[in-house]
Parts: structure tokens; sequence; C-alpha cells
């Protein structure tokens, strides 16, 4: 299956917020069979500073995903051995503050629309030939623009396109949330020359109407399935996907296929999480070496009835070196250093997943202004115990329903207007608890609250990174109700793969899914092997409950042999620790400074417990490491 090559002239760096100016850059910078690499970068509120501010202010949030995404894109561009010209479009002074890489760069600086064919006219000399179209038909129009080899005009007078789908072996199907994240689909749609169709948006209730009505339907009520098919079918009516060998959604989460019987191979890609970076990092692999390491996860719940042995066997056969967290081991500790922490290509979850139990709360608070608010939510605690440990730690989950009675994010809330400071003063009214006592209500369900069970207590899946930025690695989360919720944790830290369910399933489904699924995966695509799994859920309760966030070419390569995957995860882990431990040094925030140093030590425990040979192998080759860190 062909894989496109990035196009290594150019990068380009846009402003979330403006789709138009993204796709007139991208339809002077096209080139056949190459995927043009654009990352949005949303708004900030403030220019970075250099020494950081603690706790909660009114930039926290915008400053933290700025600082987040510029070692990202800069990780990015290092990944692919840099550009000759990175492309800045639309970004404010306080955006660009934060990239602190462009002087390793020519950059060429795009303000609006009006300034890029004085910028880059010299740069698309192939492209003759302007294609006029209206700014509400941007997307559709770039990709036209590419088909012609000509360059992107917005003229509001111009004819409406006449949308044609060219055929093609696959189709993509781009849902238009007004962000340039729907750039970044037609980007990758034009660099596996898949057709395009650009459908509407879901809005803010379908998104919710989704969920209810799949649960719903789950209790046995056929009309919600009616409902769900009419939220879905409308806008995808007029493709007729039996034309196509693979179709891949560029959603903010319908899950399409379940309407659609899966009669092709479907993949989805998150408009919401880091979409450049998704896309980014699945063709980067492709390219790359595995690990060799994989987790298996179980607390063993399920006794025979699961696929627990099987995968670690199989694994094991293609000569991967498996960290098997199973029984006892399955705790929520071990689970969340694990995911953060620890490097490894794959992650199998086999346990009970869904809704789980919790606290109902109201809170009164007075902002910064003076005016009292009341925020209504849900609350899931869980607790990480850690062996020689005396402190527990605890995650508490959030889960907004209600602000000043209107419901969380809806279209009311919205028209309020509420200044940004409100709801930065909300999570900090809501998290400082100091000598208050708690008014939790229990719940014994607490919807939205997607868990995995560990042996001790419910993981939340409250991370912000995932095997260290070592690698992209794939999650198959075979737990019940495990598409959204938890998946969204996976997603925006930087996974190229994750597969979960739609609604609880029957365990022997699972088990016989899962072992069709790694009996295909090293010599298919991920989704191929999904696909064939298919055939173990046909006329059961459980038929078309899988989902893969993922494209439709990707792969997951055998190991070389178990030992060279234990000295590629000593190696990664040595780096881990070492970086920890130069940022510790750097960071004068005592609770900054504990946390880096929790992560560098559970690293050098890692490696005294399971790889010391390699570890003292590794000291032998390079006698500049610390032995004293041993």
């Amino acid at each position: 299956m062909d894989i496109p090559q990035f196009n290594s002239e150019f990068v380009c760096i846009i402003d979330r917020e403006n789709p138009v100016l993204a796709a007139v850059i991208s339809s002077y910078l096209h080139k056949n069979d190459c995927y043009l690499s654009l990352f949005e970068f949303g708004m900030a509120t403030i220019q970075t500073q250099i020494a950081p501010t603690e706790g909660f202010d009114e930039h926290y949030i915008t400053r933290s995903r700025s600082e987040e995404l510029n070692v990202k894109i800069n990780n990015s561009l290092k990944k692919m051995g840099g550009c000759e010209y990175l492309i800045l479009g639309g970004l404010s002074e306080n955006q660009k503050s934060y990239l602190t890489f462009l002087d390793q760069y020519k950059c060429i600086e795009i303000d609006t629309i009006v300034d890029v064919e004085l910028c880059l006219s010299g740069i698309a000399y192939d492209k003759n030939n302007f294609l006029a179209v209206r700014s509400n038909e941007a997307q559709t129009g770039l990709y036209f623009a590419a088909k012609l080899k000509s360059i992107l005009k917005i003229d509001n007078n111009a004819d409406y396109l006449t949308e044609s789908l060219q055929k093609a072996k696959g189709i993509i199907i781009v849902e238009n949330n007004g962000f340039s994240s729907t750039v970044i689909a037609v980007n990758y749609a034009l660099s596996v020359n898949a057709s395009l169709k650009i459908i509407e948006p879901l809005e803010e209730d379908e998104a919710k109407e989704i969920i209810y009505h799949i649960e719903n339907w789950q209790r046995g009520n056929t009309h919600s399935f009616l409902e769900l098919q009419r939220i879905m079918c409308k806008k995808i009516e007029c493709i007729e996907f039996s034309e196509y060998e693979f179709a891949t959604f560029f959603t903010e989460g319908a899950p399409y296929s379940l309407i659609l019987k899966n009669i092709i191979p479907f993949t989805y890609v998150n408009l919401t999480f880091n979409t450049g970076f998704f896309i980014f990092d699945n063709i980067y692999i492709e390219n790359k070496e595995s690990i060799g390491s994989s987790i298996v996860f179980s607390p063993l719940v399920f006794g025979v009835d699961e696929e627990t042995e099987f995968v670690i066997n199989l694994l094991k056969k293609e000569r991967f070196y498996v960290r098997e967290l199973t029984g006892k081991d399955a705790s929520v500790n071990k689970i969340e250093m694990h995911v953060k922490e620890y490097p490894y290509d794959l992650l199998h979850i086999c346990s009970h997943g869904g809704e789980v139990s919790g606290y109902s709360l109201v809170k009164e608070f007075v902002d910064r202004v003076g005016v009292s608010h009341v925020i209504e939510y849900d609350e899931v605690i869980s607790f990480a115990p850690e062996k020689g440990k005396s402190l527990i730690q605890v995650t508490c989950k959030q889960i907004w329903r209600k602000f000043d009675k209107f419901i969380w994010k809806s279209k009311e809330l919205k028209d309020e207007n509420y200044p940004h400071f409100v709801f930065i003063d909300m999570i900090n009214a809501v998290h400082n608890r100091s000598g208050e006592k708690y008014s939790g209500i229990p719940k014994s369900i607490v919807s939205d609250s997607c868990a995995i069970k560990c042996y001790d207590f419910n993981y939340q899946a409250v991370f912000n990174l995932v095997s260290c930025f070592h690698t992209s690695p794939i999650i198959f989360n075979n737990t019940c109700w495990s598409w959204s919720g938890i998946s969204e944790s996976f997603l925006a830290c930087g996974v190229r793969g994750y597969i979960g369910t739609l609604w609880s399933i029957n365990n022997s489904v699972a088990n016989n899914s899962a072992k069709i699924f790694y009996e295909n995966l090293f010599d298919n695509t991920i989704l191929n092997s999904l696909q064939k799994s298919f055939k173990a859920t046909i006329g059961t309760s459980s038929e078309n409950i899988y989902l893969f966030w993922g494209l439709h070419f990707s792969t997951f390569k055998r190991g070389v042999n178990i030992k060279q995957s234990r000295i590629n995860i000593t190696h990664l882990l040595l780096l881990s620790f070492y970086r920890w431990i130069k940022q510790a040094e750097e960071v004068s925030n005592v609770k900054i400074k504990s946390d880096i140093q929790r992560l560098a030590d559970w690293d050098m425990e890692q490696l005294k417990e399971f790889f010391l040979i390699e570890t003292i192998e590794k000291f032998k080759e390079s006698p500049s490491l610390k032995l004293k860190n041993l």
C-alpha cells in the first residue's frame, strides 16, 4: 500500500481559526503524492514568559497548550529532518512568541490571504492557473485546485462549485467544523489520492444525542437506533460507500460505521485532538523500526474466557518483549506509570470498562470581579497506591454538568459570553478545597465517566503524555464503552491508533475478536486485521461494536528479536531518566521538581528490576554515563 512522503520543502504552522488562509497557502505548496505537514496553533492569550507563574491564572490553559505545541512541532520537524521553508500562517505575536526554534529555519510569515500571492508566487512556479471559489467552499476548492494544478483564489462572487466525487480506491469524509483541521484532512486526502467529501459538522447537541441514543438502544429502545440513523445518514446519504475499498472519517465523534454496518473498512481521525500530529506520526512511524515492546494489561476478571494469555504468547512469538501487567500487577499505579513513561509500541487492555460510580457536587464561588456563580458537576475519584510509598496518589476527574443553570457546552451557555477568566476562577474554586468538608453525594453511575477496572481501583486515564514521547503506540482497549471518553486522553497525547468499543461487549466475542485480530496483524494493515476480526461479532449483540481511530495504511511491524527489544527499551528508559534529571535541576518549583523526580526514580527502578544486565552493558559501552545512579 502506497504511503505518502513528507513534503520536505515546506511545513506550515497555521492559526487554528483561519481555515481559509490554510487552504490558500496549501494550494501553493501542494505536490503530488506528498503530504504537506500543517500544524494548527490555537489561541494564545498572552506571550510566553521566561519565569513561569505558579498555579492557575486566566492564561494558564492557553499558555500550557502553546508551550506543549512548541515542543511537539519542534520534535516533528527534527523527525523529518527539517524543511527548507517554514510557513507561519496568520499567527499573532502571542502565538509566535512560544515558537523557540524559528531561528533554525527560513521563515515566511503570511498574515492574510492578500499576502499569500506576494509571498508564495515564486514558489508555485508549476501552477499557472487560478481556481476562484467562495470562502465557504475553500476546503473543497483546495482539493479541486490541486487536481487541476491550479492556485486557489478566494472570490465570494465566484460561481458555486459543482461537486463531482472523483473515483478512487478510498474516500475521505470531513465534517466541516470551521477550523484548520479540515484543511489538514484535505491535504491528507490529496496525499493518498483519495476521493473527498466535505459534510456538515456535528452540532453540539447532536454529539450528545449520539451517546444518549447508543445507550438507550443498548437498553432495548429500537427507536434510538432510528434516531442514530437520522442524525448521521443525512450527512452521508449522497455517498455510495460500496464503490470504495476504504473510507476515513474526520469527525468530532460520530460512529458512522455503526449505521453503515462496516460494509467496507472504516477508520476515524478525531478533528479535535491534534489532527496534524496524528497524521504526521502515522506516516513517520511507517518508515521506522518498532521498539519491539508491548504491554498486556488484565486484572484477570474473566478467568479462562479472555484473550490475555493468547495475546502474550503471540506477541512473544513475533519477537516482542511483553510487559505483563496481570492479576495483582494490573494496578492503577502500574498502568498509569507504564502508559506515561514506559517505551512501548502496543498496549492491549482486557478488563471491565465503561461508566463507574462517583459523586455529584454543587459549588458556589465568586469570580475575581465579585460576581457569584454556581457550577454543578460530577466527580470520579481514583486511588493509586504504590508499593513502598506512604503517600497515595489520588486522581479526581470532574465532569461539568451545568454553569449558572445553563447546560455545559450548550448554545445558551456560549451565548452568555462569559469572560475567559470566569472559567479559570471556576477551576481554581473546585480544586481549592483546603479546610472544606467534602460535600459530594454518591452516585452509583456517573455518565460519561469512562474508566478501566484495575485490580485495586478504577483507572481514569488522566495523563498528559504517552510512552514518554519515545514513539506513537497503538492501543487496543478491549473493554466496554471504550470508543469515547477514555480514548480522548490517548488521542490527545499522541497515539497513532486506538481501537475501542461502542457499547458493552460480550466476553467471548471480545476474546475471539482479539485472537483473530492478532493472528492477522503482522501480515496485514491494522485496519484490515480489525476488519477480519469482525467475523467473530456477526450475529451477536456485539456486531459492529469496534471502532478504529487510525489511518488505513498503518501497519504493525514484528520485532527483530527479544534481546534487541530489551536493549531498545533499556536505551529509551535511560534517555528518559537523564532527561528528567536534567529538567529537575532546572526547575525551581518544589511540587514540579518532586513530580519530575518521581518519573526519574521510576525509570531507574525499571532498569534495576527488569533490565539490569542490559543497563550494565550500556554503561560499559558509554563509560561517561553516571554509574552512581544505579
